[in-house]
């Protein structure tokens, strides 16, 4: 029995003056982003989910067009810059002549199910009864245009990647034309569904610490001295709104920290804040966040510390109580070996990269069957302040 499949739509976007470091590495040979998984084009076409897909959209397209999405394909790439004004450069011209030859690629299993559409800004609509989900991962000042255009192009779901807007309030406003459309949207927030924070959730909450003891959600990133001015300017939104927006969303979804809960915000002092050229953000950051109720959740974020996440317990006197990180044992080595084949790619592509397919495969799944993708429990009544929803917990709510 063939498996139905959901046709997604990428749109991506990249910096004029500096395209992203992501986004050159579509380029590689070994890695070509215009491969399709064998047997894929023998499925029916009137039963894939298609995905159309824009910045880290590169990996998002990777993972489809081998194969890592069964419950999707990709069916058009919306490219602003490679497509548009950077046409003309040698990365602009690497991008064409990918999209030329991949028809003719060899072996036979490493090339397009079809011709992909490409456009600069539109999104091809969806047929009579056609699943489709548009995909967006661009950059954040360019993600509210591309929202109102899949909107625009009648797309029937929308993954959209974190943190979504510049502003809670673009967001809100974002989310009300959504619902008013009947589009459920999905936030692509992915450590809400990464194993070693599920499991290490399961147990906080069957052996809850003793009083007094602390949660400390870390994020770290393995960016150089030499990197951070481009990883500044890349992430112009700023740490918070970008790296440690994923701490942010575990904080409100989970240990009941809103923007109408929260009562203090105390900053340690080792946090890094740095200008670089025209931008200023953190390199480190570390704050304990406290409710209205009592509760304190501490949250970590290292652009230069490494590679990892970690959900961790310490009591005052800062022993560890329990401790869980992304990157265990049984992931060590599959990273060792990843990181081995492809140096170049940025860490986290590779650290969290179970976790980007994982999120693509539920959301597609649940648009296919007209639900919600699972996801792990949430708190009971989440800000609608915040702008950190988790996975599957849609800005647009469908009836079921």
């Amino acid at each position: 029995m063939v498996t139905p499949t959901l046709l997604l739509a990428l749109a991506a976007s990249a910096s004029a003056l500096n395209p992203l470091r992501s986004v050159r590495n579509l380029f590689k040979p070994s890695r070509a982003a215009v491969a399709a998984p064998e047997g894929a084009e023998d499925q029916p076409r009137d039963r894939r989910l298609r995905l159309l897909e824009p910045g880290m959209g590169w990996f998002h397209g990777l993972q489809l067009v081998e194969g890592e999405c069964p419950s999707g394909k990709l069916s058009d790439i919306v490219e602003p810059w490679f497509l548009g004004g950077g046409k003309d450069s040698d990365a602009g011209k690497q991008f064409a002549a990918e999209a030329s030859t991949a028809g003719r690629r060899t072996p036979p299993s490493r090339r397009w199910t079809g011709a992909a559409g490409l456009s600069t800004s539109t999104w091809s609509g969806a047929a009579p009864g056609e699943p489709k989900l548009a995909l967006i991962a661009g950059r954040t000042v360019d993600n509210p245009g591309f929202f109102q255009q899949a909107l625009d192009s009648a797309r029937r779901d929308i993954l959209l990647e974190k943190p979504g807007a510049p502003t809670v309030g673009e967001l809100e406003s974002m989310a009300a034309t959504a619902e008013k459309a009947d589009v459920p949207v999905f936030m692509g927030f992915i450590k809400n569904i990464a194993p070693y924070f599920t499991q290490a959730l399961d147990a906080y909450g069957k052996h809850p610490p003793a009083p007094g003891s602390l949660v400390t959600l870390t994020s770290l990133n393995d960016y150089t001295e030499e990197s951070l001015g481009e990883c500044f300017e890349r992430n112009a939104e700023g740490m918070l709104k970008n790296m440690a927006i994923h701490e942010l969303a575990l904080a409100a979804t989970f240990f009941g920290m809103t923007a109408d809960s929260i009562a203090d915000a105390a900053v340690a002092g080792n946090c890094d804040c740095r200008t670089i050229g025209s931008y200023t953000d953190f390199a480190k950051i570390d704050f304990t966040l406290t409710n209205k109720a009592g509760g304190k959740l501490r949250i970590v974020a290292d652009r230069c510390g490494g590679d990892d996440g970690c959900f961790g317990v310490r009591r005052r006197r800062l022993e560890v109580v329990f401790e869980a990180e992304m990157v265990d044992a049984d992931r060590a080595a599959r990273v060792a070996a990843r990181q081995a084949e492809h140096p170049d790619w940025i860490g986290y592509l590779i650290t969290q990269e179970d976790e980007y397919k994982d999120l693509k495969e539920r959301c597609a799944a649940a648009a296919l069957a007209g639900t919600f993708p699972a996801a792990s429990r949430t708190s009971a009544s989440p800000s609608t302040r915040s702008s950190s929803r988790s996975t599957s917990r849609p800005c647009s709510r469908r009836s079921s």
